[in-house]
């Protein structure tokens, strides 16, 4: 799928938004988790996409033990 500078742009804002979920950008831009990671790879610094990629692991692994403890 084609995005333009300013798509690109949002979509990367997004995904850095530790408030945002990637249910939101699918909603929006009807793309998957992984074509978001794609993009992300492709339009940032690698050492940036690292650590953003470490960050989105830390919180669905907070997200899955919060889910634990309520439903307990």
């Amino acid at each position: 799928m084609k995005f333009s500078i300013s798509e690109i742009s949002e979509i990367i804002e997004l995904a850095w938004d530790d408030q945002t979920d990637f249910s939101h950008i699918t909603k929006i831009y009807n793309i998957d988790e992984g074509e978001v990671k794609k993009i992300m790879k492709k339009n940032i610094k690698s050492k940036s996409y690292t650590i953003w990629r470490k960050r989105i692991a830390q919180r669905s692994a907070q997200k899955t033990q919060l889910k634990g403890r309520v439903n307990a």
